[in-house]
């Protein structure tokens, strides 16, 4: 229980810290209002982490600053994929001040708003600092970030009980279950190169570019695997088998207690919190990417970003469940303390584990149909995104996510007016509107990615917003 506390600190504490992150993390204001179709717009110093080759993108400018002044850097998205605000109306709600008595068709319904799996996610990101140079040599960025995110997966199954209660020689399967969640921070050394000329007549440009990225992880906690199941039998006892394990770490600085720790261990625990806490894990990431220009009309990028692990080893801790369950008598103190093992997982200290960094793969495809990037005298770009994450990890998902975006500037005078929508991943339909001012050598950028919940606030299962600034030289 300790555990799924600490995963809600992280989620509330998620919106004050930043990075993109997988295949459907946030990223900056620029390209949430383009419904997070980046992967050939986010140039300069948004283009690290998403495709570093779009570092030499911005070509008016050599020097991009990305920092908390004027406007810090800062995106919030949170939500689920079954509750809108309606569904919590009706069922929490109550009546008249009473709790509602739910009928057959209610549980039904309830029931059925998890039959695709339900689950609630958190995520955020603000800006350290970046920047990007542009030189002869090619182009250079440094970029210090964090990332936050939080995922919890709800079985079926417990739902159903809840509604129904046991059912008699009924299987009962919590394989659907799944918990991820961890702080990390990238220092990342970032560098793009035209390469045009190695391929003459092919392209009408053609950059490559790669990031190194040493990682810090602050905390993780989450499940490694879950193959539990259970039933009831005929006379009211429980039978079944565990095989669960479950991870985590925490920095030093955070005082982190586990409940199974000595009295000694636990005296230790001192909290000691600020801007740059002691690292509970480390490791290495890389991002590679290619941009090109066709027919001097269509940008084709693709990339392959956070290729990696971390490597956890400070305040580690593993819990697990194993072996048949069998519980029949309420008043058996031991069959419930077993019981309660092979359900949650019986936690002990271990050397340390590893996790994979959110590694995706991104191909995007846009075009001016009207001006072109910075014209004074009005732009229209269009842009197609498909993103495909190759694991499970915070702000990542393994169903591939598609997205179509636009920004339009009508004249010189006017604000970018950006919008967008993005189909698939975790998050499903997405709507998103966003605007962006251009003051000379600094820009302001405002978005949501989640127009449908502000419009029809009561229909809405996801929440999001994002704004920043960019100084550009």
């Amino acid at each position: 229980m300790k555990i799924i506390k600490v995963i809600f600190i992280i989620i509330i504490f998620s919106a004050a810290i930043k990075a993109q992150s997988g295949s459907l993390g946030s990223v900056d204001a620029r390209s949430m209002g383009m419904a997070k179709t980046y992967n050939t717009t986010a140039q300069g110093v948004f283009a690290i982490g998403i495709n570093p080759a779009n570092l030499l993108g911005n070509e008016k400018y050599s020097f991009n600053l990305n920092t908390v002044l004027p406007l810090p850097d800062i995106s919030v998205k949170t939500g689920t994929n079954f509750l809108t605000i309606d569904d919590i109306n009706y069922f929490f709600g109550g009546v008249n001040g009473q709790s509602r008595i739910l009928t057959p068709e209610d549980k039904t319904r309830f029931n059925d708003l998890f039959s695709n799996g339900g689950f609630i996610f958190a995520d955020a990101k603000v800006g350290l600092v970046s920047l990007s140079l542009t030189t002869g040599a090619g182009a250079f960025g440094i970029s210090i970030s964090d990332y936050a995110g939080a995922r919890i997966n709800f079985p079926q199954a417990l739902i159903d009980i809840g509604l129904n209660g046991n059912t008699n020689n009924k299987t009962y399967s919590l394989n659907d279950s799944n918990v991820k969640s961890w702080w990390i921070r990238n220092y990342s050394l970032t560098y793009a190169r035209d390469l045009t000329g190695f391929l003459p007549g092919l392209f009408s440009k053609f950059a490559a570019g790669f990031s190194i990225k040493l990682v810090q992880g602050f905390s993780y906690a989450g499940t490694d695997r879950v193959n539990t199941s259970f039933q009831a039998g005929d006379k009211n006892q429980i039978t079944g088998t565990s095989d669960l394990r479950a991870l985590s770490a925490f920095s030093q600085d955070f005082g982190f207690k586990y409940s199974f720790d000595s009295d000694s261990l636990k005296q230790s625990a001192q909290r000691n919190m600020g801007p740059f806490p002691s690292p509970a894990g480390k490791g290495v990431g890389f991002d590679f990417g290619i941009s090109t220009m066709i027919a001097n009309e269509w940008n084709v990028s693709l990339a392959v970003t956070d290729i990696g692990k971390i490597n956890w080893d400070v305040n580690t801790a593993e819990f697990t469940g194993y072996g048949n369950i069998y519980f029949d008598d309420p008043t058996n103190q031991a069959q419930r303390d077993s019981l309660k093992d092979q359900i949650t997982g019986k936690g002990k200290r271990i050397d340390g584990f590893s996790t994979q960094l959110a590694t995706a793969f991104r191909f995007g495809i846009s075009h001016y149909f009207l001006g072109q990037q910075n014209d004074d005298s009005g732009s229209l770009l269009l842009a197609f995104d498909y993103n495909q994450g190759f694991n499970d990890m915070p702000g990542n998902s393994t169903k591939p996510r598609f997205s179509l975006g636009t920004e339009w500037k009508p004249m010189r005078w006017l604000p970018y007016v950006r919008s967008g929508i993005s189909l698939g991943g975790e998050a499903g339909f997405n709507w998103a509107l966003g605007l962006g001012m251009d003051a000379g050598i600094v820009e302001f950028n405002f978005a949501t990615s989640n127009m449908e919940s502000l419009v029809a606030a009561n229909k809405g299962k996801q929440i999001s917003v994002a704004l920043g600034s960019r100084w550009k030289f």
